[in-house]
């Protein structure tokens, strides 16, 4: 009976140490995912900080292209009407035909030249409005991918937490069977020993 009591307490020191062991790698792994999570969300501040700033230089520079359009469109149509004023006086003044046509050339040029630029400012108009919507686009995807690492790393630290108390439970119970073993053990060696002296001759 000694022997087994013996044999039984080595297993269960045994035991022991293969769970202290497994609660030592539970915690490395608890702090390391604290680590992790801890990164994602400081790197989620710093690149939402980022995408706000560049939100708002575009949404200046979009608005600084409408007032351009705005002008343009204002300027051809003062043009236009100066075109019309002219070519009325032209049919009225005959005699200085060669300087009008020469004027309306210059302020068709001028019409052609502020087209153009119109142009020119609706296309970066649209140019930024396709960037802006394919950042916003972005953005929104990299918020929908953290969240789901943020609700992965919980799940793996909650698990973590389990694993953690289950441990703990296993290790207080194979303590309170050690410690029980341990009395046993002692009643044993107790009672061989009173077998032990009543044996002996006198």
């Amino acid at each position: 009976m000694l022997k087994v009591a013996r044999a039984e307490k080595d297993l269960l020191e045994l035991s022991c140490n293969e769970l202290r062991q497994e609660l030592l790698k539970a915690n490395g792994e608890i702090k390391h995912v604290s680590s992790l999570l801890a990164k994602v969300e400081k790197d989620y501040s710093y690149l939402k900080e980022i995408c706000d700033h560049q939100a708002e230089q575009l949404s200046r520079t979009s608005l600084k292209l409408q007032e351009k359009a705005s002008e343009s469109d204002a300027e051809i149509k003062d043009m236009k009407e100066t075109i019309f004023e002219l070519e009325d006086q032209v049919e009225q003044h005959r005699a200085v035909k060669l300087h009008n046509n020469q004027l309306i050339s210059e302020l068709e040029s001028s019409v052609i030249k502020l087209e153009e630029q119109k142009s020119d400012l609706e296309r970066q108009l649209k140019t930024l409005t396709k960037q802006m919507k394919e950042e916003t686009e972005e953005w929104r995807r990299f918020q929908a991918d953290l969240q789901t690492a943020v609700v992965v790393a919980n799940d793996i630290k909650c698990e973590a937490q389990q694993e953690l108390r289950t441990v703990k439970r296993k290790l207080l119970e194979e303590e309170e069977k050690n410690a029980r073993l341990q009395k046993e053990l002692g009643d044993v060696q107790g009672h061989g020993r009173v077998v032990t002296s009543r044996a002996a001759p006198p």
